[in-house]
């Protein structure tokens, strides 16, 4: 054979070995260490196939859960992006809830999307970790949409947490469109629609710091192994999904979140976050009463404080740790090795 045929086989190959892996990928990176847990798989909640992606350098750490936005939007497929640095400290915990990302199915029943259903699948999912693991607590961290939900969690269950830590806090949801949209007539000049707000706000910077569009978290999520082709594509059927059938049938509706706990409250917010205004965080965050709370700006940063800068989040994380455990969160007195081959357990 020619040598430009078997360069167009080994092409060919290639090409579709790319492709497959592309279409068909839904793994996650093995970490070698002796108690180190790396697992991507579905559990039964309330009646739902959901996706838990389970992460940690040792399984003996604290575990960490992590609520994602939206409604409707996984982070998940952002994972390997930001939560690296965590995995030595905690076992982190990405959960794809009730019709968002590889948990969407297409016969999901759209009168099970409730809040009160939501609240329920959440309490399941800790249930389960808290016996999978042997804590008889959990860091809870939620992101924009998360924090309504973790910040009701954390209120109603302070037995279930050490702390609670919303990135992107959700202040006052009604309050959000009228601030976003003078924020953006004050930085771009422009006139504001429900059908351009999103747009505007990666134009103003306040989606994600230095970026005008959300091509960044695209380009971040296809390279996310946890995620198929499928899984990808249905990132976006999420949060429409839940923009069309979710009900908050509590007290309030969508309001602001509670303000008081009996657990340490933390937030995280980018300084150019216009998404949850910076501004109705902290007036949501002043009122707080809890037993400790603090807050946390990120220069540089937007509404993604925790993938724009991953380093500077582990390292808030790591001060929460420190606070809630004294002893740095460790069930065992020796030290973590340092693995020959793999993924590495230990970041500057």
């Amino acid at each position: 054979m020619p040598v430009w045929k078997r360069a167009a086989v080994v092409s060919a190959v290639v090409v579709a070995a790319i492709a497959c892996w592309f279409v068909f990928k839904s793994y996650t990176d093995p970490i070698f260490a002796p108690h180190a847990v790396a697992r991507l798989h579905a559990v039964e909640v309330n009646g739902d196939r959901q996706w838990l992606l389970e992460r940690g350098c040792d399984r003996r750490k604290p575990v960490l859960l992590f609520l994602h936005g939206g409604p409707g939007m996984p982070a998940m497929y952002l994972a390997h992006a930001f939560a690296r640095p965590l995995e030595r400290d905690f076992v982190v915990v990405q959960w794809d809830q009730r019709g968002a990302g590889k948990s969407y199915h297409a016969d999901l029943n759209p009168t099970s999307m409730t809040f009160t259903q939501m609240e329920a699948d959440a309490l399941e999912i800790v249930g389960y970790l808290r016996q999978r693991y042997g804590d008889k607590r959990i860091f809870l961290v939620g992101h924009s949409w998360g924090t309504f939900l973790g910040a009701h969690l954390a209120a109603s269950h302070p037995e279930l947490f050490y702390a609670y830590v919303g990135i992107g806090q959700d202040g006052d949801p009604a309050a959000e469109h009228a601030v976003q949209d003078r924020l953006i007539r004050d930085k771009l000049g422009k006139a504001v629609t429900s059908a351009n707000r999103e747009d505007l706000l990666f134009q103003a910077g306040g989606e994600l710091a230095g970026s005008k569009s959300m091509t960044p978290l695209i380009l971040t999520g296809l390279m996310a192994p946890e995620y198929s082709l499928a899984d990808a594509l249905n990132v976006a059927k999420g949060p429409k999904f839940a923009q069309a059938h979710l009900k908050y049938d509590i007290p309030g509706g969508y309001g602001v979140p509670p303000q008081r706990f009996a657990i340490p409250v933390y937030v995280v917010t980018g300084a150019n976050d216009m998404t949850t205004p910076k501004s109705l965080a902290r007036t949501w965050f002043d009122r707080v009463q809890a037993p400790r709370k603090q807050w946390f700006e990120v220069a540089g940063a937007a509404h993604f404080p925790h993938l724009e800068r991953p380093a500077v989040f582990a390292d808030i994380m790591r001060q929460v740790l420190r606070q809630a455990l004294p002893e740095n969160g460790t069930r065992s007195s020796s030290a973590l090795p340092i693995p020959r081959f793999g993924l590495q357990c230990v970041w500057n």
